[in-house]
C-alpha cells in the first residue's frame, strides 16, 4: 500500500464518511432500520493520483477509480446496501471482524414487530427522487407535546442517526391538522406540500403522488390527526436546508391508527 501521510487518510475518511451518510439517508427512505451501507471500496481507494505541472504525479483525495461522480459512487453504494438487506434487516458493518468459523451463536429472544415493516415504506420505495424523510412510531397511551417529542426521539435514531442531534432542545407547537396538506406556499417557509412537489432537484411527481402517499399514512384524512411543528435548530440533519431552500419537522400523531408519523425534510443544490 502507498505510504499516505496520516492527514491524508484523515480527509479520505472524511470523504468517504460523507458519502455514506448520503447513501444512507437514500436507503433509509425505503429501508429505516438499516444503520450501516455496502461500500467495497476501503479508505485507501479514496485516492487518485493527478498529474501536474512540472511533470510529477500528485495524490488526490478523491471518489475511487471507475465513478464518473460523486452520485454514480452513492448510487452504486445504495444499490448494493439494498441488495443485501431485506426489509426489516440491518445492513451488515463492513468494517466489522467476521467471526470465526464455528463460533456458537446466542439465540436472540424475539421482538415484537418492527413499525420500519409497515406495507407504506414498500409504497415509498416508488418515489426514490423525494427530498422528504419518513419515519413511522408506534404510539401509546398519552398524547400532546410530551408524546410528540417521544415520537421525534424514537424517530431521530434511525432518520438523524449519522448526525449531531439534540431531539429534547427541539421547540413545537401545534397546527391545524388541514394546514399539513395545504398548497398555501408562505414566503420564507417550508410546508410538506412544497418540500414533496418541489425539491431542489427537480423531480417528476405530482399532486396525485402526494395524494396517493399520504393516502397511505393517514387513511382519513386529517380527521383524528394532530400535527406538531418543531424548530430545526438541533440537528446537523439540517444545515443543508438552511443554506436557502428550507427545513421541515413534523410530527403527526393519526388517533386512529394509535401511531405518529414524523415527516423530517432538508436538502441544498
Amino acid at each position: 500500500m502507498p505510504n499516505y501521510s496520516e492527514q491524508d487518510l484523515k480527509y479520505a475518511a472524511e470523504l468517504r464518511e460523507a458519502i455514506h451518510r448520503e447513501a444512507l439517508a437514500i436507503v433509509r427512505k425505503t429501508r429505516p432500520q438499516v444503520t450501516e451501507v455496502r461500500d467495497r471500496h476501503p479508505v485507501e481507494d479514496y485516492f487518485q493520483k493527478s498529474w501536474e505541472y512540472p511533470g510529477r504525479y500528485y495524490t488526490v483525495v478523491a471518489v475511487p477509480y471507475g465513478y464518473k461522480s460523486r452520485k454514480a459512487l452513492v448510487d452504486a453504494i445504495v444499490r448494493d446496501t439494498l441488495a443485501g438487506t431485506a426489509p426489516g434487516e440491518e445492513a451488515p458493518d463492513t468494517n466489522r471482524p467476521r467471526e470465526a468459523e464455528g463460533t456458537r451463536q446466542t439465540a436472540q429472544p424475539e421482538q415484537p414487530p418492527d413499525p420500519a415493516e409497515d406495507p407504506f415504506y414498500r409504497l415509498l420505495a416508488e418515489y426514490p427522487d423525494l427530498a422528504v424523510d419518513y419515519r413511522i412510531v408506534p404510539g401509546g397511551r398519552s398524547q400532546g407535546c410530551q408524546a410528540h417529542r417521544r415520537a421525534l426521539k424514537t424517530a431521530c435514531e434511525t432518520l438523524c442517526g449519522g448526525w449531531s442531534s439534540r431531539p429534547d432542545e427541539a421547540v413545537g407547537h401545534p397546527i391545524p391538522p388541514e394546514a399539513l396538506f395545504s398548497s398555501a406556499y408562505p414566503a420564507g417557509k417550508l410546508t410538506y406540500r412544497k418540500a414533496f412537489l418541489y425539491p431542489p432537484h427537480e423531480n417528476s411527481y405530482t399532486g396525485r403522488d402526494f395524494a396517493r402517499v399520504n393516502a397511505a399514512l393517514f387513511p382519513q384524512g386529517t380527521r383524528g390527526l394532530e400535527v406538531y411543528e418543531w424548530t430545526t435548530d438541533w440537528s446537523d440533519y439540517f444545515d443543508e436546508g438552511r443554506e436557502w431552500w428550507g427545513t421541515l419537522c413534523l410530527t403527526v400523531l393519526d388517533r386512529a391508527l394509535n401511531r405518529f408519523v414524523v415527516i423530517l425534510a432538508s436538502a441544498t443544490d
